[in-house]
């Protein structure tokens, strides 16, 4: 069927959206679907959504009531109909479809009606089709975002995006690695490797992440990896094997671990299955065999119960472990969690000073650990452009580096590191 559509797509939240993004279009351009820069020249309105957190969820919501004043018609697809089906109903009464984030197959047959003026066409739960084969990389970019699993084996108490992506679906390592040798081939260089939880890699088809770490290690070319984010709990048993695995040119020695909490009392009620003594043995494992790893984590203020002793743990943690970022997020209920039931809420005003007291420490050890790196040289990929000029690239342990040479993306380059600021180090290409 040859439809030459017109559409546009906007992306909201995490790297598997992006990922599912790019399924999208793939899956569009299966059927002759042509993506537009500009929305006013676009037949078709696409927001993959996200339902993480409030202040998301509030930012594509006010998004929904401006598009509906339009008469382009609006297919709502990603997290958030399954997360908050009520208020995007109410923002959009007039969507054309409401699709859950594995419902990317039914697009084929689903645009057919809307172009013909159906409108109001729900499809919320999950193919079961194999999402993957639609995966194409974006044509402009030196980086891909390409996902190896979705779904999460844990019940946190304040998240619901375990109500939208549901039970854990892996893709095998064959798959993947065949996949990816073609992502390489087409000339991405930073392939970020994407799911809710990496660590629940494999556990519905008996592979494991240490093992596919292992079958992508051995694809040859200029290309990194950056892992992203896993919990702790399920990988203490087998972390020695995942860093052996990635004790390789081709990872970006990138670890992004959540803790939430530095009170075994409130991981406990956050129902995160581990202590803080776990999350702490992983990352020194890791410092022992990569010097000069990145620590990634993410903390949760004001979550229902934390006290300013809870707090304080977490603060005293952070200064011993010193992870160099932290992705600060004050609590905020979301629909239908057990946390969102509690009896036991923080005020507003304790979360923003507790906030504020946090982002004034990781400030300090951002630049303590960007300041190490300065007089030091070494590859850097470059990746993009930098907001605020200059070329942007990443070391081997995934730091910025800005470098205001004419190199073009993809490039690698010696760099000596000059200085170091808050946000990025800066570089000069060694001659």
């Amino acid at each position: 069927m040859s439809m030459g559509l017109k559409y546009y797509l906007e992306t909201y939240g995490c790297s598997l959206n992006t990922a599912d993004s790019d399924i999208i279009v793939g899956r569009l351009e299966a059927i002759e679907g042509q993506r537009v820069k500009d929305i006013s020249d676009a037949e078709l309105i696409l927001l993959n959504t996200c339902g993480v957190k409030e202040p998301t969820e509030d930012k594509i919501v006010h998004r929904l009531k401006e598009l509906a004043q339009g008469n382009t018609p609006i297919v709502v697809t990603g997290c958030l109909p399954k997360i908050s089906l009520d208020r995007v109903e109410k923002a959009i009464p007039g969507y054309a479809a409401l699709l859950g984030p594995q419902s990317v197959e039914t697009l084929a047959s689903i645009v057919p009606r809307i172009l013909e003026g159906e409108r109001g066409i729900r499809h919320i739960e999950s193919d079961d089709t194999y999402k993957l084969k639609w995966f194409a990389g974006p044509p402009d970019s030196v980086i891909c975002t390409f996902p190896i699993c979705e779904g999460c084996l844990g019940s946190c108490a304040y998240c619901a995006v375990k109500f939208a992506r549901g039970k854990v679906k892996s893709y095998s390592i064959e798959d993947i690695h065949q996949k990816i040798e073609r992502c390489v081939h087409l000339g991405y260089r930073e392939i970020r490797l994407t799911s809710q939880d990496a660590a629940v890699y494999g556990s519905d088809t008996g592979e494991t992440l240490a093992d596919l770490m292992k079958s992508l290690g051995s694809i040859e070319g200029p290309h990194k990896f950056r892992l992203g984010m896993f919990n702790p709990n399920i990988v203490m048993s087998s972390i020695n094997d995942l860093i052996e695995s990635m004790d390789n040119e081709h990872f970006f020695k990138f670890f992004h671990i959540p803790l939430q909490s530095g009170s075994d009392r409130l991981l406990k009620t956050m129902k995160r299955r581990y202590i803080v003594s776990e999350w702490e043995s992983v990352i020194q494992r890791i410092r022992k065999r990569f010097t000069n790893a990145t620590i990634a984590t993410d903390i949760i203020v004001g979550f229902p119960g934390e006290t300013d002793s809870d707090f304080e743990q977490t603060l005293e943690l952070i200064r011993r472990v010193k992870p160099s970022v932290i992705n600060i997020s004050k609590y905020g209920d979301r629909p239908n969690t057990l946390a969102s039931r509690s009896k036991e809420k923080v005020e507003t005003s304790v979360k923003k000073q507790r906030s504020r007291t946090l982002t004034k420490l990781v400030d300090e050890i951002l630049v303590e650990s960007n300041e190490r790196w300065v007089g030091r040289s070494g590859p850097v990929i470059i990746t993009d452009k930098g907001s605020k000029g200059g070329m942007l690239g990443r070391n081997e342990s995934y730091k910025t580096v800005i470098i205001h040479d004419a190199l073009s993306p993809g490039t690698i380059v010696d760099v000596e590191i000059i200085s170091a600021e808050r946000t990025h180090l800066n570089g000069e290409v060694k001659s």
